[in-house]
Order: structure tokens, then C-alpha cells, then sequence
């Protein structure tokens, strides 16, 4: 395997690894309950993040410097950078959503169904996103895409509730809040997914 392989390589395995490293906050976000507070250990991975964030952009730089690549090569080094950064800032999103999980003393039964739905939704997104970076997956970019559709479609509804009504009552004001944040996550996904389509 030639070197500039073997460095491309390298970087999508760190990618990996930092997408395993906010998946983990996604899933902690899922199972947040009144028994067992999460921010604290989100945060910490938001932290670790910032951290792999910080050395793929290193690596990623040093690859350019060192091979000087062009076309395809010279993308998908700029475009691990950027998906550094979508996944660092999944990591803060993930961070603020548990802020507000420790606060309703966890999200089950304190946030509408259709909002818990499209946070799942939006940790499978950035997955499917990952998967088509490494992979050159095509059918993945469009499922996110129609994802992130209709996760606009329900963080829209509470901004409906909210302009047509004088006062919300809490649940609601609740439901708008995470649905502010997964909206965020699912566009980090996409960006991912629009990334992973410029290799393509």
C-alpha cells in the first residue's frame, strides 16, 4: 500500500474513532432518566472530542503538507476537517441536550414522542453519514437528506406552536427546546453526508 494510502487510511480511522466517541453521548442521551444524570459525563465527552477534533485537523494539515495531493485526495483531506468539526460540534448539541435532560429529570415522559423519535432519528443520521464517508455509500446520503427533512418538518411545528399561542405550557417549551438541538445535529449530519458526496 503506497504512504499517501496508508495516511489516508489513518485519518478516516480517526474519523471513526471520534464518531464512536459521539455516538456514545447520543446513546447516553436516549436512556437519560431521573435516576441517573448524564451531563457530566457528556460533557467530559464533548471535551475528549474537542481534543480529537484538534489532532485530525493536525493530521489532516500535516497530510496536505506532506503529499501535496491533488483532486480526489486533496478533497477528502479538507473534508476530514470538516467532518472533525461536525462531530465535535454533535458532541456539544449532544452536551446541551443533556443539560436539559438532567433538568426535566430525564427526557422520557417529559418531551413529546415525536420529538424523542427524531433524535433517534438524527444519531442514525449522523451514522448513515460516517458509513457514506468511509464507505462511498450513495444510498445512505439520500436517506439522511430525507432525514433531515422531516426533522425540519417537526422542529417547525413548535416553532408553529410557539408564534400562534401567547404561552406555552412546559412539555411543549421542552419538546421546542430538544427539537432546537436535534434540528442542529441532523444538519451536522447532513453537512457530513454532503461531504462524503463530493468523494463520490
Amino acid at each position: 500500500m503506497a504512504a499517501i494510502d496508508v495516511a489516508e487510511k489513518r485519518l478516516l480511522d480517526m474519523v471513526l474513532k471520534l464518531y464512536r466517541l459521539v455516538d456514545e453521548a447520543l446513546s447516553d442521551l436516549e436512556s437519560s432518566s431521573s435516576e441517573r444524570k448524564i451531563t457530566a459525563k457528556v460533557d467530559s465527552i464533548a471535551k475528549i472530542a474537542k481534543e480529537y477534533r484538534d489532532s485530525i485537523t493536525s493530521e489532516a494539515t500535516v497530510f496536505i503538507a506532506r503529499f501535496q495531493p491533488l483532486g480526489r485526495d486533496l478533497i477528502m483531506a479538507e473534508n476530514v476537517i470538516s467532518v472533525a468539526y461536525d462531530l465535535y460540534r454533535i458532541a456539544r448539541y449532544a452536551r446541551e441536550i443533556s443539560i436539559l435532560a438532567d433538568a426535566l429529570g430525564g427526557l422520557e415522559g417529559n418531551v413529546n414522542d415525536d420529538v424523542l423519535n427524531a433524535m433517534k432519528t438524527a444519531r442514525a443520521m449522523v451514522g448513515k453519514s460516517i458509513k457514506a464517508l468511509v464507505e462511498r455509500d450513495r444510498k445512505n446520503i439520500s436517506e439522511v437528506y430525507e432525514d433531515d427533512d422531516n426533522i425540519d418538518k417537526v422542529y417547525h411545528k413548535y416553532l408553529d406552536i410557539l408564534a400562534s399561542q401567547t404561552s406555552i405550557d412546559k412539555r411543549s417549551a421542552a419538546s421546542l427546546l430538544l427539537a432546537r438541538h436535534v434540528e442542529r445535529i441532523a444538519d451536522h449530519a447532513t453537512y457530513i453526508a454532503m461531504a462524503a458526496e463530493k468523494l463520490i
